[in-house]
């Protein structure tokens, strides 16, 4: 094509996206418009909830472009594929959603697979949206996959600041097979560092938002490693206009925030899943039988329902487990229903309202509260750990005396309210807590940094998840001693039949850095594939001998151009407020992870919280330092390696570990 042909091109196609965003807002008043109608018409409670919803998908908070890519094929015009659909006055499809299986070819069409299409079109933007460009492939004249293309590469390496951004328009063939896997299928993702799989996972969710009634109803749950990290991908699936999400962490999902830390051996003790057993035993030895008879008075002549009767109706509860919310008031249920048949048996009829006002009476409520007594879930864990007969009875053929001495507190708090418990006390007071009331469950859920979590924290999620969930993690990069040691484990221990499948091509990180990072596979993970990546880096790698390292550390981060993107200065736990004082003296200001943003683009993380996380440049302090912390840190250093997108500098004092020399 021409020059003045490109440019007339890229001219029509950006008129093109003004009509998108057009037929967007106009579509989105009319939605607004049916709505507020309905409401004033007293219409039905679906139908607004559905228009509201809808109305509230087609907002366009972050101003992204309407569309990323177009395709010609048999149909009589292109069609452009969109984060959302978006139609004109007449239906036409201006845009068509990116996860309609008519999309699908945009992502999985080859040249020997062309499926019908013969061109696909990839467009360009610059920071402000506007339309740059577009790159071209032929599928008859490209006989194989050729690599990425080079819209593609540039909305890779184009500058990051901020929370992540969703990679809709960069989705490549291995992601989306991922992403459009059946809702009936629970996945565990592997996949090593760079593969996109937290991108591929939140876009798994959008996909199942769209297609999955039940999804849709009940909504998604993301779940990662800490609250950084959720901010971070917080922005992903509301530019894709999926609303119904909830994202949150671990320690928010158990209401851990304020949880105090944790000796390493108690905290795998506590995440086994053996406790399981011994909170089951210990909630329902609260559970006694009624040791008397019943009577009704609120019939003529009274009824007497014998204690016999009142074990037989509460027996089956109690075996199947019945929380006790429920428990209680089907126990009432079922008491009422007995008397009406005693009374019926004598020739008189209850109506309904009195049969419920015998069940709502005291004289029943005693009995029902009496069976399953109104008890805190802090209240057992309390007497668990203050208590060493009652531990010792519920941990009885479970734990070792040992293991049931480590649990003890030397001095219990006088009450529940008083203990200062753990971010693990809080995962096992959940794990109480769901057999007094069930929590609320999700549709779908999406799990992140999987591969970290204890049995009790992945029951915790598995509470919440309806049906089918997303698993995303690395083997790799597991940093915590009581992490899962494979993914059919981590699905055994979830409850949920599914399917492990690997992504082992990294579009993020440069193949130089991943050169340098995958040594560490030998000595952490040797049964895991080697990640290989789609992209090179000039000058990817730099190691920089030091006197002083944060000096050093400070030249490495003043002489990135602003418009290079983000900044990571990884250092170990320790070393934080250190290097963050002595940055500063250099002049060198730096932020949280959440922080990051085109003014405050350097942020400062400690090596246990980078997981996850991608930056431009990363700037790596001591390497030896994060080597050296227990048997994790061959794994942390392998996690610091890997969150450049574009360049990695090692800045040392110490000598180099042996791995990254030469």
């Amino acid at each position: 094509m021409s020059t003045s042909g490109a440019v007339a091109e890229i001219e029509a196609e950006r008129r093109y996206l003004v009509r998108a965003r057009d037929s967007l807002t106009d579509y989105r008043d009319r939605i607004r418009a049916m709505a507020e109608q309905a409401v004033r018409r007293g219409e039905d409670e679906q139908l607004i909830f559905w228009l509201t919803r809808r109305a509230r998908q087609l907002e366009d908070p972050f101003d992204t472009p309407l569309f990323f890519g177009r395709l010609d094929g048999p149909e009589s015009h292109p069609l452009y594929i969109g984060r959302r659909h978006v139609a004109d006055f007449d239906d036409f499809p201006v845009v068509i959603d990116w996860r309609t299986d008519m999309a699908a070819r945009f992502y999985r069409a080859t040249g020997t697979d062309p499926m019908e299409v013969t061109r696909r079109r990839r467009f360009g933007f610059d920071d402000d949206h506007t339309l740059t460009g577009f790159d071209d492939e032929v599928l008859a004249e490209v006989p194989a996959h050729t690599g990425l293309s080079t819209v593609v590469r540039e909305a890779i390496e184009a500058a990051h600041f901020g929370p992540m951004r969703d990679i809709v328009a960069t989705i490549q063939a291995d992601q989306d097979h991922v992403v459009r896997a059946a809702a009936d299928v629970c996945v565990a993702v592997q996949g090593g560092p760079g593969t996109g799989k937290t991108a591929v996972g939140l876009h798994r969710a959008a996909y199942l938002l769209y297609e999955n009634k039940l999804v849709r109803e009940r909504g998604a749950l993301v779940v990662g490693p800490n609250e950084a990290f959720v901010h971070y991908i917080s922005r992903v699936l509301p530019a894709l206009g999926e609303v119904q999400t909830v994202h949150m962490s671990m320690a928010q999902l158990a209401g851990a925030q304020r949880g105090v830390p944790e000796d390493e051996a108690v905290a795998t003790l506590k995440g086994d899943a053996r406790m399981a057993t011994v909170l089951e035993r210990a909630m329902w030895s609260i559970v006694q039988p009624w040791p008397e008879d019943l009577r009704i008075t609120q019939t003529s002549p009274y009824v007497r329902v014998h204690r016999e009767d009142l074990h037989e109706l509460s027996a089956d509860l109690v075996a199947q487990r019945v929380p006790f919310g429920q428990a209680r008031a089907l126990m009432r249920e079922r008491i009422a229903a007995r008397v009406r048949r005693t009374v019926e048996e004598r020739g008189r009829t209850l109506t309904d309202a009195e049969t419920s006002g015998i069940g709502r009476g005291k004289p029943v409520r005693t009995v029902v509260d009496g069976i399953w007594p109104a008890v805190k879930a802090r209240d057992v864990l309390l007497r668990l750990w203050s208590e060493p007969e009652f531990l010792a009875r519920c941990a009885d053929g479970v734990l070792s005396v040992a293991e049931q001495k480590a649990l003890w507190w030397d001095e219990p708090p006088a009450s529940a309210a008083r203990a200062r418990w753990s971010v693990f006390d809080h995962v096992l007071l959940d794990e109480l807590a769901a057999h007094l009331e069930p929590p609320q469950v999700y549709g779908h859920v999406v799990l992140d940094e999987a591969q970290d979590l204890s049995a009790m924290q992945l029951r915790a999620v598995g509470r919440r998840c309806a049906a089918t969930a997303t698993l995303l993690g690395d083997l790799a990069q597991q940093t915590t001693a009581w992490g899962r040691p494979s993914w059919p484990d981590v699905l055994a221990v979830l409850g949920l039949p599914g399917d492990v499948v690997q992504l082992n091509t990294s579009y993020r990180v440069p193949a130089e850095i991943l050169e340098l990072a995958n040594r560490l596979l030998d000595v952490i993970a040797p049964e895991l594939p080697r990640t290989t990546s789609a992209r090179t880096a000039v000058d990817a790698v730099t190691l920089v001998p030091a006197v002083d390292v944060v000096a050093a550390a400070a030249d490495v981060v003043a002489a990135v151009p602003a418009e290079q993107g983000s900044v990571g200065v990884i250092v170990a736990d320790a070393d934080v407020t250190r290097v963050r004082r002595g940055l500063r003296t250099k002049g060198i200001e730096t932020v949280a992870v959440d922080g990051v943003d085109r003014a405050h683009r350097v942020a400062l993380v400690a090596v246990s919280q980078v997981k996850g996380l991608e930056f431009d440049h990363v700037v790596l302090v001591e390497p030896a330092q994060i080597l050296a912390v227990g048997e994790l840190g061959p794994r942390h250093l392998y996690v610091a390696l890997t969150r450049a997108i574009t360049r990695l500098t090692v800045v040392h004092a110490q000598q180099l570990p042996e791995v990254l020399e030469s």
